[in-house]
């Protein structure tokens, strides 16, 4: 058992190292991050966001209304370490951290077996999918941080110290819906997940009950309201399935294809029934092994090359872990396990954890998905030591040549992994996350003061707020000269332009003289004064200058 104790600080060791090493270049600063960390900026100088809003609770931003909860948590780092990539992304690395603790804490919790906590803790802890969102400023993963630790409170409390176990409960559920719009729908739904199963030991408690109540509908009302008022419903209607016009048309080509309008083709192929179908399909996506073990997410910014969410060694032990832990209680090698109302929490765990991102027409999305990644994690583990408990009975040498086999393989895919990330990720997908922004920006601001103005292309999103991040423009300039473009299909906007700089698609004959722009792959009647590159040596951005 000592051994099992001395694994768990290494374990963390090696989840902290993987997670930290080079985080302020690698990936480069996106731009959602950039909005969050400069808010923070601007709140500390000045008291009020880009816009000009004080202490809000939903930041408009690019007009997608970000929960205010990562800007509030990154503003003492900002403070203390200035506004740098650093300092924006510490908070969520320390809470990833902190996921691993508390998981492991939880799984200790529920069986009293140090094997198999450190097992689902370094499952998690070399996890593709949640290293992936503990190296940047997402929202998601730092949500699911409190999601966790909430949890583990909540198994707690019935243990002991019921009350102040339960509020610990309450405050970190509600924290995460400060934090990320999809835990406004997971957090409830797995609350409600947990009341149910335990509902006859929570009613015994009910005048235990009432300040905890009291409390979380006392901390949820300022969310709810900025929620309802501050256009945070604006997000939803730019990711929501409602966005996505393709079951109106499939319905409307259903239709027109009976050359009529007869009620009965009306039912059949109703618009409500098509949405439906389409939500179940990306419901089912995120179980699909293609997403789960293959090739990932299809946006470069939530993936790495050719590779899944999971390590594709894990497969096997996923299903392994799902069949184990489906089996009647029991016992292996004197080892205690998950009950029975904790077995079906795990379950209702995994299939809550893609509601929210089914209900948007960008799916599967291993971003609003993430909180996946723990019951995933914890079925792997019990996957992997339900493996070696089958095989207990084998030769000694035997079982330890097996055990030497599977660490080479597992050691393996993680190697290809960090391979992957560190080195090829970048120059496969240096676009995704505006690399060489670091560069652009200051070699533009040495040159700013010589040219009336400067054009900027709009190739890269939100180039913006890049250049107030980088260049630490005065918020209290940027507060009287922003105004966004109007809303995208996405529901997004942007900043057409401050001070002398003009963001937006580059038009030569339009450009006034005495101008620098800045142009990526557009086609130029002049020769460049300047090259920047991306580390695949393909040009990122063509500077010239119009007389």
């Amino acid at each position: 058992m000592k051994i099992h104790k001395l694994l768990f600080p290494l374990i963390l060791i090696i989840a902290f190292f993987i997670r930290f090493v080079d985080l302020s270049h690698t990936p480069a600063l996106n731009p959602d991050e950039a909005a969050l960390g400069y808010n923070a900026y601007s709140l500390i100088l000045t008291g009020k966001d880009e816009h000009g809003v004080s202490w809000p609770l939903h930041f408009k931003s690019f007009g997608d209304y970000k929960p205010g909860g990562y800007v509030y948590l990154a503003l003492p780092f900002v403070k203390y370490f200035g506004l740098t990539p650093l300092a924006v992304r510490l908070p969520n690395l320390i809470l990833s951290i902190l996921t691993i603790f508390f998981l492991y804490k939880l799984v200790l919790l529920l069986t009293k077996n140090y094997l198999l906590s450190n097992l689902t803790a370094f499952v998690l802890a070399v996890s593709p999918w949640h290293i992936h969102f503990s190296r940047g400023a997402w929202e998601s993963s730092t949500a699911l941080s409190f999601i966790v630790i909430g949890i583990y409170y909540f198994f707690k409390s019935i243990k002991e110290k019921f009350s102040f176990n339960f509020c610990l409960f309450v405050i970190n559920f509600v924290l995460s819906l400060y934090i990320y719009h999809s835990a406004r729908l997971i957090a409830p739904l797995l609350a409600l997940s947990l009341i149910i199963l335990y509902f006859q030991f929570l009613i015994k408690r009910f005048s235990q009950l009432i300040f905890p109540i009291f409390l979380g509908i006392l901390l949820c009302l300022p969310v709810l309201f900025s929620f309802l008022n501050n256009g945070g419903t604006t997000r939803l209607g730019g990711v929501g399935l409602g966005a996505d016009l393709g079951p109106i048309n499939r319905a409307n080509e259903l239709i027109n294809h009976h050359g009529n309008t007869k009620i009965i083709n009306r039912a059949i192929h109703n618009k409500r029934v098509l949405y439906l179908i389409s939500w179940a399909q990306k419901y089912a996506s995120h179980f699909d092994l293609n997403f789960l073990a293959v090739n990932g997410d299809e946006v470069p910014r939530s993936k790495v090359p050719e590779m899944g969410q999971i390590h594709l060694i894990e497969v096997p032990f996923l299903i392994l872990g799902l069949i184990f832990l489906l089996k009647p209680a029991r016992s292996v090698s004197g080892s205690k396990f998950f009950n029975f109302k904790s077995k079906i929490f795990i379950v209702l765990f995994l299939l809550i954890s893609p509601i929210a991102s089914s209900l948007t027409f960008q799916a599967p999305s291993a971003l609003r998905a993430l909180s996946m990644v723990i019951p995933l994690s914890i079925l792997i583990a019990c996957g992997i030591y339900y493996f070696f408990a089958l095989l207990k009975n084998l030769k000694p040498s035997i079982l330890n040549l097996i055990a030497i086999i599977f660490i080479v393989i597992y050691s393996y895919f993680i190697a290809y992994y960090l391979d992957s990330y560190f080195f090829h990720y970048p120059k496969r997908y240096p676009f995704a996350w505006q690399y060489e922004f670091d560069k652009l920006v200051p070699y533009v601001e040495s040159q700013k003061y010589y040219y009336k103005n400067i054009y900027i292309t709009d190739k890269y999103d939100q180039p913006y707020i890049l250049f107030l991040f980088y260049s630490h423009y005065n918020p209290s300039l940027i507060q009287s000269q922003i105004k966004l473009t109007p809303p995208d299909e996405f529901g997004f906007s942007t900043v057409s332009g401050y001070d002398n700089y003009h963001f937006g698609k580059i038009d030569w004959e339009h450009i006034e003289p005495n101008s620098l722009i800045v142009a990526s792959d557009e086609t130029i009647p002049a020769n460049p004064i300047k090259i920047i590159k991306f580390s695949n040596n393909i040009p990122a951005f063509t500077i010239y200058q119009k007389q």
